[in-house]
């Protein structure tokens, strides 16, 4: 038999029931810079200003070879052009903010506002750089793709990603695969021969076995290697057309240079606005990006909603 008709709800007790703010902050969270820590780093040669830069080619225009069929005939040279790739830093982003110093004010015991969207801010223009290197995948002409746009990516099409560097004679256990984390996960790890060791047979080193594709780096986007080849997964694969346009290249193919003030990645900076009675926080990067050889890289391209069982 109830004795009680009216209890006190959490309604009547408002008044008194604390709210608690914790110190935890949920920060954003970014794809690994696994592009800028790969390719051709050209910014030590910015530091001193400039705004395009030069890097000689002389692989394009090849030598020919001669035969001396007369012993003691003239002999005939050659003089191939050198080729003139340049880089132009004409690349300058920003993200601005401010805030008021009442609230301010009011904030700053409490939270760490600064450092908080520093963070933030800086790993934002950072993301920028690495979708510039990656949109260079346009570019590319020198290699036919592989892939297609309508289906998964196929273990042939990742050895023929191979072959193709293979035969223009660079070194494939220093070029890597870009996936991006959609084929990575549905297509790459769901290939039978990458996982079933019974189809593998003996060991063969550079080779997976068993779904293990080697040690992993999540602050590089490292997942392991392929045919001796290291994985990157980034988000920062461009997409389009329902096709993803994953890469297999070399650090020779492509190349960045930044020239941010203050001589890091980004540069954050932060004044006391007089006008505006606030804080004022403005983050930027200069930088600029080039294709440097063409056939140093295959852009693989794969389906963006076919999976792989």
């Amino acid at each position: 038999m109830a004795v009680t008709t009216d209890p006190f709800v959490a309604a009547d007790l408002a008044a008194r029931i604390p709210e608690v703010w914790t110190p935890i902050v949920q920060e954003q969270m970014f794809a690994a810079f696994c592009g800028a820590n790969f390719f051709t780093d050209l910014s030590a040669y910015a530091v001193n200003g400039g705004d395009i830069f030069h890097i000689a080619d002389v692989y394009t225009n090849a030598f020919s070879v001669q035969t001396q069929s007369t012993q003691g005939a003239e002999i005939t040279t050659a003089g191939p052009a050198m080729v003139d790739p340049t880089l132009t830093v004409d690349t300058h982003k920003y993200i601005a903010y401010i805030i008021g110093d009442k609230d301010y004010q009011q904030l700053m015991n409490n939270f760490d506002y600064s450092g908080t969207y520093a963070r933030k801010t800086g790993r934002t223009l950072a993301t920028a750089l690495e979708a510039s290197i990656f949109g260079l995948w346009s570019g590319l002409t020198g290699n036919t793709a592989v892939g297609d746009t309508t289906t998964v990516l196929t273990d042939l099409e990742i050895r023929t990603a191979i072959a193709t560097l293979d035969a223009n004679h660079f070194n494939t256990m220093e070029c890597a695969f870009f996936f991006h984390p959609t084929v990575y996960w549905k297509q790459v790890a769901g290939i039978q021969k990458y996982y079933d060791a019974s189809m593998r047979g003996q060991a063969v080193p550079g080779f997976t076995l068993s779904g293990n594709f080697g040690l992993m780096d999540s602050s590089r986007g490292l997942k392991g290697d392929l045919y001796g080849s290291p994985i990157f997964v980034t988000t920062n694969v461009v997409s389009g057309l329902q096709t993803y346009r994953n890469l297999y290249a070399s650090k020779e193919a492509f190349g960045y240079a930044l020239q941010t003030p203050g001589g890091n990645k980004v540069r954050v900076q932060a004044e006391n606005a007089i006008r505006n009675l606030g804080l004022l926080t403005v983050t930027d990067i200069l930088y600029g990006v080039a294709e440097l050889r063409d056939k140093a890289a295959v852009v693989v391209n794969a389906n963006m909603t076919a999976t792989t069982s």
